[in-house]
């Protein structure tokens, strides 16, 4: 049996009344007329007790509306009937004879002064002990210590470039000009070409041949889609040379060069013509800027005597191929070869020759000494550049290297 609180909602044909439960649109059901008052209205709300059944609940009794609001029946706690203090103190015995020793009251003043004043004379002597130590470790606002998530800054001078993010401006003038009926293959031939096109009518054609309708003339569709798929492709290469050209500063230089590539597989037009020759334009004045850059900052980094860093930014040059001045290749050669010297560790010495190993000067570096007893970490290194840079896997022992 459960108890629930229900509210009467109506009355049916036969008498009997339906509920539902209070606040609630479930549970819900019917109740007898025999169980309810004489007087009964719509929204009158009692008390139940129900049992559930599968096919559905059945209330078996109804209390009244003051049974339903009085309150349980409460348990008086008696107690034993004694009269007790309520809180009891017992002096502890002192550890001489058990007794405990009696002071006079002008003996306990005494105490109670001395006591206050080696008190305060502490507190005072830890204050200055407290503050002292606070002076002596607190940072100064000049030597604050940087929270540990905060990110590097990257004091580089040319910053990562971002890939290209062309909008859809053209392609969807594109569409639009299209009949209703091509506007669906315009943008199925835009995010899958023609081949994604014949596979959508593919599968088409099946879901049609199993619901017993006709199929998509595929040859007819093909034709009609490989006559507007030239005017798509001009669309969105128009798109990405846009884009291009709008960030010709920061986009990355692999990006705007296959847009100019690319120029010469699209329709030709005073648009398209126009704009890659805005695109070959600033393309190159960003190589030329970018290269200058990139010297200026190998050349500072070597100076200030970060030669790893030196060695990774000489073989990451903006345009492929772009070769370092003779004068730099000979400081960046001597300042590689110094730092491969027999007095750093060897953890030290195999990100120098990694690094070297795929920089301009890679056949050039001749190591002024090598660690002695080198780790396994250090020879799977040496191993892994031996091809690369031969002149650094020859200062050491060549059956050491091979095994």
């Amino acid at each position: 049996m459960a108890k629930i609180d229900v509210e009467i909602t109506s009355q049916r044909e036969n008498g009997d009344w339906t509920w539902r439960a209070v606040g609630a649109r479930e549970p819900k059901g019917t109740v007898e007329a025999s169980l309810l008052p004489g007087d009964l209205v719509v929204g009158a709300k009692f008390s139940v007790e129900t049992e559930h059944f599968l096919d559905g609940i059945v209330v078996t009794k109804v209390f009244d509306q003051k049974q339903a609001t009085e309150k349980g029946e409460t348990l008086e706690i008696l107690g034993s009937g004694k009269q007790t203090d309520l809180v009891t103190t017992q002096l502890a015995k002192s550890k001489k004879g058990g007794k405990s020793l009696k002071r006079s009251p002008s003996s306990n003043s005494r105490s109670n002064e001395r006591n206050k004043s080696n008190k305060s004379n502490k507190s005072n002597e830890s204050n200055k002990s407290n503050k002292s130590f606070v002076k002596k470790d607190t940072p100064s606002s000049s030597t604050k210590r940087k929270p540990r998530n905060e990110k590097k800054k990257n004091n580089s001078q040319f910053p990562k470039s971002k890939r290209l993010k062309a909008k859809k401006h053209y392609r969807n003038e594109a569409v639009k000009n299209l009949p209703d009926d091509l506007k669906r293959v315009a943008e199925i031939l835009l995010q899958k070409g023609i081949p994604g096109l014949r596979d959508s009518i593919s599968a088409q054609n099946e879901i049609a041949k199993k619901a017993g309708e006709p199929e998509i003339p595929e040859n007819l569709l093909l034709k009609l889609a490989e006559r507007v798929y030239p005017d798509l492709r001009t669309a969105e290469w128009l798109d990405r040379a846009d884009g291009a050209l709008r960030g010709i500063k920061t986009v990355d230089l692999r990006d705007i060069r296959s847009v100019i590539v690319a120029s010469e597989n699209v329709q030709k037009n005073d648009e398209v013509r126009s704009l890659a020759e805005k695109l070959k334009e600033g393309f190159n004045k960003r190589v030329d800027t970018d290269q200058k850059n990139w010297l200026k900052e190998v050349i500072s980094t070597l100076k200030e005597g970060r030669v790893v860093r030196a060695l990774r930014l000489s073989s990451r040059p903006p345009k492929a191929g772009f070769p370092l001045p003779e004068d730099l290749l000979n400081s960046l050669t001597e300042a590689t070869n110094e730092a491969l010297s027999a007095d750093v560790t060897q953890s030290r010495w195999g990100t120098i020759a990694e690094a070297a190993a795929f920089s301009p000067v890679h056949d050039r570096v001749i190591p002024v000494g090598v660690p002695k007893n080198p780790n396994d970490e250090l020879l799977k290194i040496i191993r892994r550049i031996s091809s690369k840079a031969p002149s650094i896997a020859n200062k050491f022992d060549s059956s050491v290297i091979k095994q």
